[in-house]
């Protein structure tokens, strides 16, 4: 049983269900965890807030790494010298991974990183290479960002994909087939809204029965022009702050999952629907590639509206084909990309270091 100090983030807008914190909902019985825990939203007294904040600027090197960073792996590294770990997790590099490096030859246990930010990032962060050089080993989402980081740092990087929760995220037995076809979007980080609203508003004029269902911030919170005259379409339903049941019960009336996208790494959404039989209608990027082919997906160029409203009339037209798709959607989600099968993979490797 192999023995982990883990830094770890709870984000506000992911359950219990969703988020890669959801890994050490997995471990047990191949480990054990400890955690230190990060809270972004911390306030401090403005002395003590200024000095944090000039500490994390000096020594993170990023936006990302901030006061509350410092703090929680200042932590991480007093309490990975009380107690004998075989491997530390940051479970998100970018926004933790700091201090660390500085002091990484006084730390005795291996140091695993998580990165989550795709390729596009890491070239505008180019500093940060020779501080996640100083880690034993970085997991990537994708095989495209593990062979990349590798052009960088040649053997620090192995692919151990995102997971998802699979007991949780699942098709319904029977689904009422006397109703319009159901086209779910989700999500926020790196999507691209502008080919949505337009991929919206085609099929909306057209004759297609089809329903969209947005899951995206709050409506008094939109203020781009594209997006509000999207969510005043008659065939479209809205939907924010809503729970992780309310969400799957979304994810398990629709017929296909529409998510067009800026850039990605992995992408919770996109696992989500697998995991709920769903097809996915999505940009072809090259991170995306771990998760989607051509029997779970349709892929589409980038910023291409046609494209997609082609897509979305190939399985509404082809109702045969759609449930091919969504029988192979629910079966790879299950047989790649299961929490259990994603927590083996990831104490396997963290074994390796011990």
């Amino acid at each position: 049983m192999v023995k982990i100090l883990a830094l770890r983030e709870k984000f506000e807008h992911m359950s219990v269900y969703s988020g890669y914190d959801a890994l050490y909902h997995h471990m047990s019985p191949m480990a054990t965890v400890d955690s230190v825990y990060c809270n972004f939203k911390k306030m401090y007294p403005r002395g003590v807030g200024r000095l944090l904040a000039a500490t994390a600027k000096l020594i993170g090197k990023s936006g990302f790494y901030n006061a509350q960073s410092i703090e929680a792996e200042s932590k991480l590294l007093l309490k990975s010298v009380s107690k004998n770990y075989d491997v530390i997790h940051y479970t998100y590099g970018e926004p933790y991974f700091g201090l660390g490096a500085s002091v990484k030859k006084l730390i005795s246990s291996p140091v695993v990183i998580t990165d989550h930010q795709p390729v596009s990032w890491w070239e505008t962060n180019k500093v940060l290479y020779n501080r996640h050089a100083c880690a034993d080993k970085v997991i990537t989402l994708s095989e495209y960002d593990r062979d990349h980081f590798n052009s960088v740092n040649t053997g620090k990087a192995v692919c151990i994909p995102h997971g998802v929760d699979t007991v949780f995220y699942k098709p319904l037995e029977t689904i009422d087939k006397d109703r319009p076809f159901r086209v779910i979007f989700a999500g926020r980080y790196l999507r691209d809204t502008v080919t949505l609203a337009t991929v919206v508003k085609k099929l909306s004029a057209s004759s297609l029965n089809i329903r969209f269902d947005i899951v995206y911030l709050d409506k008094a919170s939109v203020t781009e022009q594209h997006l509000t005259e999207m969510m005043a379409l008659p065939n479209v339903d809205w939907y924010a702050g809503i729970s992780e049941h309310q969400l799957l019960s979304l994810y398990q009336q629709a017929d296909c999952c529409l998510i067009p996208l800026l850039d990605c790494t992995a992408n919770n959404a996109v696992l989500e629907a697998l995991a709920c039989g769903l097809p996915v209608i999505a940009t072809d990027l090259p991170a995306i590639h771990t998760y989607l082919d051509s029997a779970v997906s349709i892929l589409c160029r980038s910023q291409n509206a046609d494209d997609m409203c082609d897509a979305i009339n190939t399985l509404y037209s082809n109702p045969a084909l759609l449930q091919r798709m969504a029988l192979k959607a629910r079966e790879k989600a299950v047989d790649n990309f299961s929490w259990q099968l994603i927590a083996h993979k990831t104490t396997g490797l963290f074994n390796t270091l011990r």
